[in-house]
C-alpha cells in the first residue's frame, strides 16, 4: 500500500503542528508507505513556515505554496492530489476537525476493492459531534436528496475527509475549487461507476482559528450541482 495524505491548510498556524504529528504518529504506528502533502494555500499567519519546517525534518513530508490567485480548499485539494505520489489518496482537513481513528478503516475499505470511502457522519457509529444542528442538518439533507437523485450510496457526500484511489481522481474532471468539490467528487465518481463506501466517524469542530464555510454561499453551489443528473 502506498499512500498520500493531503492537508489543505489556509491560516493553520494553530492547528497544523498537532495534525501532522498525530499522522506522523499514526504512520509509525501502521508501518505504512505514506508522504504527507501539505497545500500551504496563500496563508498569511505562519502555516508555510511550519509545513516548510516538517518538510526539512522528514523526507516523507512536502510542501506546496499557492498563492494569491485561485485559492480555496478545493484548488488547494486538487493541486495537492495531482503532485501526490501514492496509489491511495487522503484528504484530511488542516483544522483538525477529523477523527484520526477513522483513518485506518478508510484504509482497510479501498484495500477490500472499494474506489472511494467516504467519512460518514450519519450513519450508524458515526456522530456530528459538536457541529451545529443547522450545519449537520443542511449537510445531511443534501446528502439524502443526492441519494435520491443520483442513487449514491452513502450517507455524507459533503464531508471531504475521505479515502480513495488515484485513478478515481485522475479520469475525473472536477470543476469546484472551493467546498463544493466534496460532493462533486462523490457525484462524479458514482456517475462514471466507482465504487463508493463509507465508514462512521466523528466531527469535531475547530478549536483554533476560523471557519471559511459560509452555509447560505455553499448552499447555492450544492445545488448546482443537480444538474450533472441531466447533463451526463
Amino acid at each position: 500500500m502506498n499512500l498520500s495524505i493531503v492537508i489543505p491548510a489556509h491560516n493553520e498556524e494553530g492547528n497544523l503542528e498537532g495534525l501532522v504529528n498525530d499522522l506522523l504518529e499514526l504512520q509509525k504506528g501502521k508501518g505504512w508507505d505514506c508522504e504527507i502533502v501539505i497545500v500551504d494555500d496563500n496563508s498569511s499567519d505562519n502555516t508555510g513556515k511550519i509545513a516548510d519546517d516538517y518538510s526539512k525534518k522528514f523526507d516523507n513530508v512536502s510542501v506546496i505554496h499557492r498563492k494569491k490567485g485561485n485559492n480555496g480548499m478545493g484548488f488547494a485539494l486538487k493541486e495537492g492530489t495531482k503532485n501526490a505520489k501514492g496509489e491511495y489518496i487522503l484528504w484530511i482537513m488542516g483544522d483538525r476537525s477529523d477523527d484520526m481513528e477513522t483513518i485506518p478503516k478508510m484504509i482497510e475499505k479501498l484495500d477490500d476493492g472499494y474506489d472511494m470511502v467516504l467519512g460518514s457522519r450519519y450513519i450508524e457509529g458515526g456522530s456530528r459531534g459538536d457541529l451545529g444542528i443547522d450545519k449537520a442538518f443542511f449537510s445531511a439533507g443534501y446528502s439524502f436528496l443526492a441519494r435520491m437523485i443520483f442513487g449514491i450510496p452513502a450517507h455524507d457526500i459533503t464531508n471531504a475527509f475521505r479515502a480513495f484511489r488515484k485513478k478515481a481522481f485522475d479520469s475525473l474532471v472536477l470543476e469546484a475549487g472551493d467546498f463544493a468539490i466534496s460532493p462533486e467528487f462523490s457525484i462524479k465518481a458514482h456517475m462514471n461507476g466507482f465504487r463508493i463506501g463509507e465508514v462512521a466517524t466523528t466531527y469535531s469542530n475547530r478549536k483554533i482559528g476560523k471557519t471559511k464555510f459560509n452555509m447560505f454561499r455553499m448552499g447555492l453551489r450544492y445545488a448546482g450541482l443537480f444538474k450533472y443528473r441531466f447533463n451526463r
